[in-house]
């Protein structure tokens, strides 16, 4: 059970873990997020999510109150005060407490939350999960911020639609990414496609294109027109939950008999891999 939360480098209780009112956060939604697993002690690929996560910042215009080492040591100084191997890590990056209600603090305020594992992370099911298209382009795509009220508000219209999640189509043409997920599609020639603009560059969806290029697969990044979901073969998911999670069915349209495809099957292995690797290479 997790115990404590960090707030601008202070350990706290989690239940005495607060903000006030006048935060940006609270008041316009303004601030950024990470979110990562750790496994067998350490948080994986942590310097790819931080790099995103400076990155986020610097587009928003917040300072980070720590460097990047200083931070890799909050991180594992909350994972041992937690007394935990295995968990979910959550960095926030407010706006800070502003003065009008509108213009960022000076000082932002930072979070590090932690959360037992999720059991779901990479339950990799065997049938492939029913998703719908939504006509949508986030601002900012490639920071992450706290803004996911459209992927919240369609949750009743995805569950209405027996679906388990929905994928974002700018202009009613270019296939995106879902509100938490990275999207992919496999052509009958077995090439891999994914978005490469106007997205989140997932962590998560990097290492498995550098696995799938690595294996032999042929991987285009590029945009994916809405016509390209009838052509595919197979579909898929990249998230940092989900590892590689099939898609069997998006609106009317089937994959296969609904189930994981071969192409996908291959890349959860190779990313359990790329896991295992990395664990390995801190061990030494």
């Amino acid at each position: 059970m997790i115990k404590y939360y960090k707030i601008n480098g202070q350990q706290v209780a989690v239940e005495n873990a607060t903000l006030h009112v006048s935060d940006l956060s609270i008041l316009r939604g303004y601030g950024i997020f990470d979110y990562f697993l750790a496994r067998e002690g350490h948080p994986l690929f942590l310097d790819d999510y931080l790099n995103r996560f400076y990155r986020s910042a610097a587009e928003l215009y917040l300072e980070i109150p720590f460097d990047k080492t200083a931070m890799k040591q909050h991180i594992y100084d909350l994972l041992q005060a937690n007394e935990v191997r295995e968990a979910g890590i959550r960095l926030l990056l407010t706006g800070g407490y502003s003065a009008d209600g509108y213009t960022p603090a000076e000082t932002p305020n930072l979070l590090i939350m932690m959360y037992d594992l999720p059991g779901s992370a990479w339950e990799f099911s065997t049938q492939g999960i029913k998703i719908i298209t939504h006509p949508f382009q986030r601002e900012l795509p490639e920071v992450k911020t706290i803004n996911y009220s459209t992927g919240i508000r369609m949750l009743k219209t995805v569950k209405e639609r027996g679906a388990s999640d929905l994928i974002y189509v700018e202009n009613g043409e270019w296939i995106r990414e879902s509100a938490r997920s990275n999207f992919f599609l496999v052509l009958p020639n077995q090439t891999i496609v994914t978005a490469e603009e106007k997205i989140l560059w997932g962590i998560t969806r990097r290492q498995v294109i550098d696995a799938a290029r690595a294996a032999g697969y042929t991987v285009e990044e590029r945009d994916i027109h809405i016509s390209e979901l009838e052509l595919a073969e197979e579909a898929f998911f990249t998230s940092t939950i989900k590892g590689v999670m099939a898609i069997g069915q998006i609106d009317d349209k089937v994959y296969g008999d609904g189930t994981i495809g071969k192409v996908t099957k291959k890349l959860q292995a190779l990313f359990v891999e790329k896991v295992k690797g990395y664990l390995a290479g801190i061990a030494e």
